[in-house]
């Protein structure tokens, strides 16, 4: 066990730390402490309206399962993301196999560096919003006791599924001696497996009739039992923070506790039986991989075009950028919407038309159309292109300063690649509408994709000058580059800036037509700005890049 506990500080230390250097150590925790606050006091913000709303209709405790379901799809994409290569693909590996470590409590540290590195993440988005939960519903000091003790256990169950998942597909992946080609094959074949088996498990839930969910509306957090179906590890989760004060909730955290201790230590074991094998081979596989160089003929092709296929080919031929700054923003909205899918499928003709009249009432309404803006710049957060541009080139950056191309034609090409990929959640969001809201007006459409559109290029702007202010070039690893790059916070800030002022817009202003106006003038002339300030600093923006 010590050996566990020393090793799990020494990756988790590892895989968090930026720099060697300590200058301005306070200066950073002080930083870094105003970013959460901020984070935390704007989910505080929203969770208050949200449960406001609910307790209208005696059925605040959906806020939780709310909570727990965005929680649940961060830690499963984040699982897919990170942990094929945090147990088979980063370069601790060969360092840790010759030494006198059993397999076992090499993998149970590195679930435990899994699991820690998701901690941030609840606390940045469960604490506050339970704090909010408590305090409206004039909840004890023991609700957040109970709150505590299920934010630790919640992330243990998927994020040791997702690990025994991609190990098992690992084992059978790893006769493709090509690394990147290993690395794709097992991401996707562990990420339909886990759709598959939520699929599955839905689709064993009888549906549920109109008089029923009629009475569950009625009843006191009676819709509830509804949805904390749809995920197993939702129910015991649930019930232990509303029966936080009786004997139901102790026994369901004692429920918790034990599938979440079982599942660890069943995938411990089900990893530890071939981890060894399948590491070697993997190892061996690196040390021969060898490619070949071709003769290619020189064709002469258009800067942009060719600019641009280079930036895509970076993203697509390195599996590590492929999943980090491509697949989250792709895979996201599927997952995130999942439980509204299966809720759809469950539900009678009668049901759904309710829903969708519902939606009709709204859609073109303020508050329709700036939370379809809202729901779209939220998914602009897991788009990690133009934000790591600069940094994904490592020491290779300095190619940027060689050839005859124009910074500022350099700056516009690096951030096309997020531009491109921020299209398919504003496509997203507006098929969906379409789809299920038929009377949703051609203006509305318009307004939702113009200023998603001016918001996608200015955000991408903002984050390629974030990242010429502070490159991270000298990683070691591909890795490195997202999960170690503090320049992240800096996208997750401009996104929650943004949501704000345009809800504090809409909260002053209740013409839709006026509010849209001035959205799309707003950051139109914030586009300009940006723009006439590359124009200005063209040269000195490029004074990090070395």
């Amino acid at each position: 066990m010590k050996e566990t506990i020393l090793l799990t500080k020494i990756l988790f230390k590892s895989s968090i730390t930026q720099s060697n250097k300590k200058k301005n150590s306070i200066g950073k925790v002080l930083f870094y402490l105003f970013i959460y606050l901020y984070i935390a006091g704007f989910v505080g913000y929203i969770s208050y309206e949200i449960i406001r709303s609910l307790m209208l209709i005696k059925q605040e405790a959906i806020f939780l399962n709310i909570c727990f379901i965005v929680v649940l799809c961060f830690c499963l994409i984040q699982s897919i993301i990170t942990s094929l290569n945090v147990l088979y693909f980063s370069k601790d590996i060969e360092i840790l196999l010759p030494l006198p470590i059993t397999p076992k409590n090499i993998i149970m540290a590195k679930l435990n560096s899994l699991i820690l590195s998701q901690y941030i993440l609840i606390a940045v988005i469960l604490l506050p919003a339970l704090l909010i939960y408590s305090y409206l519903l004039k909840l004890s000091i023991l609700f957040l006791f109970v709150g505590i003790i299920i934010m630790l256990l919640f992330p243990i169950v998927p994020i040791t599924i997702v690990a025994c998942l991609t190990t098992i597909v690992m084992k059978f992946t790893n006769v493709v001696k090509n690394k990147d080609i290993v690395q794709y094959l097992t991401t996707g074949i562990t990420l339909i497996l886990i759709i598959a088996l939520q699929f599955f498990y839905t689709g064993t839930n009888n549906q549920i009739t109109n008089q029923e969910l009629a009475q569950k509306i009625v009843e006191n957090n009676g819709l509830i039992e509804v949805y904390s179906k749809y995920f197993i590890t939702l129910t015991p989760t649930i019930n232990s923070l509303l029966n936080y004060n009786n004997i139901q909730g102790i026994l369901n955290i004692l429920i918790l506790f034990c599938e979440s201790i079982i599942v660890y230590y069943l995938v411990t074991i089900i990893i530890s039986k071939f981890y060894i094998e399948t590491t070697t081979s993997v190892l061996s596989s690196n040390s021969k991989n060898s490619k070949k160089i071709e003769d290619k003929v020189f064709v002469k092709e258009n800067t942009l075009i060719s600019y641009i296929k280079k930036e895509f080919k970076i993203l697509v031929r390195n599996p590590i950028f492929f999943m980090q700054c491509v697949l989250p923003s792709i895979l996201f909205p599927f997952i995130l919407l999942l439980p509204m899918f299966m809720s759809l499928k469950n539900m009678g003709s009668e049901q759904i038309k309710i829903f969708q009249d519902i939606l009709s009432q709204i859609i073109n309404e303020p508050i329709g159309v700036l939370g379809a803006i809202i729901f779209t710049i939220f998914l602009f957060m897991f788009n990690f292109c133009s934000v790591t541009c600069i940094s994904r080139d490592g020491q290779n950056s300095t190619f940027m300063k060689y050839i005859p191309v124009d910074y500022k034609k350099q700056l516009l090409y690096k951030i096309l690649p997020g531009v491109i990929l921020n299209i398919i959640p504003i496509s997203y969001v507006i098929i969906i509408a379409k789809l299920f809201i038929s009377t949703i007006h051609l203006k509305t459409i318009f307004y939702i994709v113009s200023v998603s559109i001016l918001i996608n290029i200015l955000n991408n702007y903002l984050m390629v000058l974030v990242d010429l202010k502070n490159p991270k070039l000298n990683w070691i690893t591909e890795y490195a580059v997202v999960k170690q790059n503090f320049n992240i916070f800096f996208e997750i800030l401009l996104i929650i800036i943004e949501i704000g002022a345009i809800i504090l817009l809409g909260t002053f202003i209740s013409n839709i037509d006026l509010v849209a106006v001035i959205l799309i003038v707003m950051f139109l002339l914030l586009n300009i700005l940006i723009n006439k300030y590359i124009n200005k600093q063209n040269v000195n923006l490029f004074k990090k890049i070395y």
